[in-house]
């Protein structure tokens, strides 16, 4: 089974105060996901990392493309130097347009979205767009998830019809306690996909009983 993980993540200027602990944070997230591939033999886990900032597309980076967990290189400084604006729609349908594309029907997909800040400088893809792209790739079997800080990152989550989001604290602990929790949500999800009966279209525990 190809399990492909897509982490869209801020890289806004407001996300300077976070900046260490984001990074450290990522390389633990892609630690995590090389432990479940380790532990189910059965699974191939690829990565793909875009980061966003500035304005418009010219903002969006593809910093990892679909890269085998086993072989990804270390989040480093020369991938993350968080600048300008917040073009979070953008990000999201340049990552999703793109990984729908290239992927086979039966594998399956897990979608991140790490911001501190809201959207506010996309200009080719709109809430509305996000929106309705977010619903045809749930129906798929796509689990997407939402984690915000400064926000209320579910109402956020809502607004684009995705089914999992999380709060978390722009500060160092709060990316800690962050991380940790994605660890273990992705973790759950491997074991969620070799269960046959979940309805993954419907699918909102992502983070629950993440404690």
């Amino acid at each position: 089974m190809n399990i492909y993980n897509a982490i869209i993540l801020d890289e806004s200027g407001s996300m300077s105060s976070i900046y260490r602990e984001t990074l450290s944070s990522m390389n633990e997230v892609l630690s995590g996901i090389r432990r479940t591939q380790e532990e189910n033999p059965t699974q191939q886990h690829y990565v793909t990392i875009v980061t966003f900032e500035g304005s418009g597309m010219d903002g969006v980076k593809t910093r990892r493309d679909r890269v085998p967990v086993g072989n990804i290189s270390p989040f480093t400084e020369k991938d993350y130097r968080p600048g300008g604006c917040t073009p979070l729609y953008d990000a999201m349908g340049k990552t999703l347009s793109e990984l729908e594309g290239l992927i086979l029907p039966e594998d399956r997909v897990v979608v991140t979205v790490i911001t501190d800040g809201y959207e506010n400088s996309s200009t080719e893809y709109s809430g509305r767009i996000i929106k309705n792209m977010v619903s045809r790739l749930r129906e798929k079997g796509w689990v997407l998830a939402y984690i915000g800080a400064n926000q209320n990152s579910v109402e956020v989550a809502r607004d684009l019809n995705i089914a999992n989001a999380l709060d978390f604290c722009a500060s160092e602990d709060g990316v800690k306690e962050m991380s940790r929790k994605l660890r273990k949500a992705n973790a759950k999800m491997s074991r969620v996909f070799e269960c046959p009966s979940v309805c993954l279209s419907e699918f909102d525990s992502f983070f629950k009983d993440e404690k």
